[in-house]
């Protein structure tokens, strides 16, 4: 009888179970829901920054070898003026400045909005300044808008 008179004999009735059940599950989906949202924001973020370090190791991978490319060419990386005649070294010196370009082009790609990348390849272009002013891929912009801006700052 005491239970009948504290009321605890609604919870002998299936369909209170029910409704309880019911409102769990709802409460469950909520949850789960909202850990869901969060999952998926940490995996945007981590996304994220795997991609800026990725862009990182493949700017600093490209400027390693544009630097091993200077240490096996020191007279080539000095820059050099355009002889009268034909020169073996002027000719090199052009695939060595394309080559130089080239490598530009791409760390910019990969680390676009970056000033630090912007300053260190201005600094190298300064050394071919002279070489830059006369070039025909340079005059014809065959090269990556961004990188004909940072030219273009360094001949004028």
């Amino acid at each position: 009888m005491k239970c009948f008179e504290m009321g605890f004999a609604s919870l002998l009735d299936v369909t209170l179970w029910i409704k309880w059940a019911s409102i769990l599950a709802n409460i469950a989906a909520v949850v789960t829901a909202i850990i869901a949202f969060f999952a998926a924001l940490v995996a945007y973020k981590q996304l994220i920054s795997n991609k800026k370090e990725s862009g990182k190791n493949i700017a600093y991978n490209i400027y390693h070898q544009y630097l091993l490319l200077c240490i096996n060419n020191p007279t080539l990386s000095k820059g050099i003026a355009k002889p009268a005649t034909f020169s073996l070294d002027f000719e090199k010196y052009k695939w060595f400045v394309s080559a130089m370009l080239l490598a530009f082009e791409q760390i910019i790609e990969s680390q676009k909005n970056d000033n630090k990348w912007r300053a260190t390849i201005k600094s190298q272009l300064l050394i071919h300044k002279e070489f830059l002013k006369v070039s025909r891929t340079v005059r014809d912009k065959e090269w990556d808008e961004e990188l004909h801006k940072i030219i273009e700052e360094v001949i004028s």
